[in-house]
């Protein structure tokens, strides 16, 4: 699925990149990732991060090339840095886990949150975590009810209940910084 989401993306190409774009969708969606690659490289390599995103996802997926962690890692790097937040959510996740890249938690946090900050849901939901366990970032409640509080805007169901069990934990003082933040924020493509 995120490779969906990755690739809706590539619809807000330039008119003569698009229809490259859009074979690739079509391609990939018809399982012909052969073609989808084919599509997909030349834009990639052109600095276009949705495209970038896709490949990375094929070969994390092994969908038209061998399943390669590290290919797969260097793409959606590449993305990340580009603004994708589908592949910010997904290289987090890769350093969290130690998946073709070397496991770091400092580096989890920065793409997991840069992509929670671009309202993706599940990267709300790690950092809430994150923050709460001091995973990767500073131990901070009211950070924590922040995330937590926007992934259950979005039915999360896991958010509410951190939501509803960091209520119970938090001075009123982090109580009244937690509120302050979630009034305050706006999502970021930073």
């Amino acid at each position: 699925m995120a490779i969906l989401a990755a690739l809706v993306l590539l619809t807000c190409l330039a008119p003569s990149a698009q229809a490259d774009g859009v074979a690739g969708l079509k391609a990939y969606e018809a399982g012909d990732y052969a073609t989808a690659l084919k599509e997909f490289m030349p834009l990639a390599e052109a600095g276009q991060a949705s495209a970038q995103a896709a490949i990375g996802q094929m070969y994390l997926d092994g969908h038209g090339v061998p399943k390669d962690p590290v290919q797969a890692a260097s793409w959606l790097e590449k993305a990340a840095g580009g603004g994708n937040a589908r592949a910010r959510a997904q290289i987090g996740a890769l350093y969290a886990t130690g998946t073709g890249v070397p496991q770091d938690e400092m580096k989890a946090s920065y793409w997991l949150l840069r992509a929670a900050n671009q309202n993706v849901r599940q990267s709300q939901r790690f950092m809430a975590l994150r923050f709460y366990a001091g995973q990767g970032v500073p131990k901070d409640l009211a950070q924590s009810f922040l995330y937590a509080a926007l992934c259950a805007r979005q039915g999360d169901p896991e958010g509410q209940a951190l939501m509803n069990q960091l209520a119970t934990e938090m001075t009123p003082e982090e109580q009244a910084r937690a509120q302050a933040l979630l009034q305050a924020w706006q999502p970021s493509n930073n």
